[in-house]
């Protein structure tokens, strides 16, 4: 993905343990059949909350 000019992305940590969020993405490689980019994806987003936001006057 390309950064874009009028997009902002926003990311912030979950208030979840991080000891509890790595022992979920340990299971989760082992417990299902899915590939380790499609682990680690989940993980990130089950992690940090991503927020996307378009705004009206570009940054420069």
């Amino acid at each position: 993905m390309l950064p874009r000019p009028g997009l902002a992305l926003y990311l912030a940590p979950r208030q979840f343990p991080f000891v509890l969020i790595g022992g979920v993405i340990a299971v989760l490689g082992y417990w299902s059949p899915a590939p380790t980019a499609v682990a680690v994806m989940t993980a990130f987003l089950v992690a940090f909350q991503v927020k996307g936001k378009i705004l009206t006057k570009p940054c420069s």
